[in-house]
């Protein structure tokens, strides 16, 4: 009896399974996937010779994107506490011709340009010109979203808090201006750094645009963020310079410092 009752269960399972196994369908198509990385990064394994108490740069690091989309990096090390580690990026800035109005102001091939060394990854975000002007200062210029009939103030840079773009900023991640829209800039968000004569700059903060021709514009937008968080744009290479910082006290010692770009 157990045996006959065993057969009349397994006999319907049986026709079910060879229903499905059964089952019909149009085709199999086959497809081989050949997969490509789009991020590529410069590899430097020197020897850095550097004294306690003193600050040395590494190599520069390049970090290339094939892709025509954005990737989000995030850049850490693994320096010991002793070691302060900041990456350094540099911005040539430059004279336009300004035509209030247009979404594109051009640069003239007799341009005057000015270059700026600015911190990308740190503690803290410095900027400076390496051939400065007199009476010239750095400013982060953010975007109100009708910038043309709605100028924003200007700031200076030892009064930038945060990391830059700052979230309100028109120019940043998800802003009402997208520079590969226009095809002006690679870097499609970011924050506009400025180089212009201090007297330029009102009581209010505000510029005054009638002398916008002795301004010195972006020629792309920066990133600065104290976590390591930064966005590559789609075909786009970001150079960044590593430097560090060695305690006044730190012992003689061969120290290898690895940068992970995630």
């Amino acid at each position: 009896m157990n045996k006959k009752k065993l057969l009349a269960y397994f006999i319907p399972l049986f026709f079910i399974g060879m229903v499905i196994a059964g089952a019909t369908y149009y085709a199999l198509v086959h497809q081989e996937l050949n997969i490509t990385q789009p991020i590529s990064i410069s590899e430097s394994t020197d020897t850095i010779e550097c004294m306690s108490g003193d600050t040395c740069p590494g190599d520069a690091i390049v970090i290339s994107n094939d892709a025509s989309t954005k990737r989000n990096l995030l850049i850490t090390n693994d320096a010991d506490p002793e070691i302060e580690v900041t990456y350094t990026g540099e911005l040539e800035l430059t004279k336009k011709d300004v035509v209030f109005g247009d979404e594109v102001w051009i640069i003239p091939g007799d341009a005057e340009k000015v270059q700026v060394k600015y911190t990308a990854i740190g503690d803290s975000f410095e900027a400076e010109v390496i051939s400065p002007i007199t009476d010239y200062v750095l400013i982060y210029y953010a975007d109100a979203e009708d910038r043309f009939t709605n100028p924003e103030e200007a700031i200076l840079i030892e009064d930038a808090i945060g990391n830059l773009p700052y979230a309100e900023d028109e120019n940043a991640e998800g802003g009402n201006y997208n520079y590969c829209d226009t095809k002006e800039y690679a870097t499609c968000h970011g924050a506009k750094i400025w180089y212009v004569p201090s007297t330029a700059i009102n009581v209010d903060k505000t510029l005054d645009w009638s002398r916008a021709s002795e301004f010195y514009f972006e020629s792309e937008l920066i990133q600065y963020n104290a976590e390591g968080n930064i966005i590559i744009y789609g075909e786009d290479t970001i150079t960044l310079t590593p430097e560090y910082s060695i305690g006044t006290y730190m012992p003689t010692n061969d120290t290898t410092i690895t940068t992970t770009i995630a």
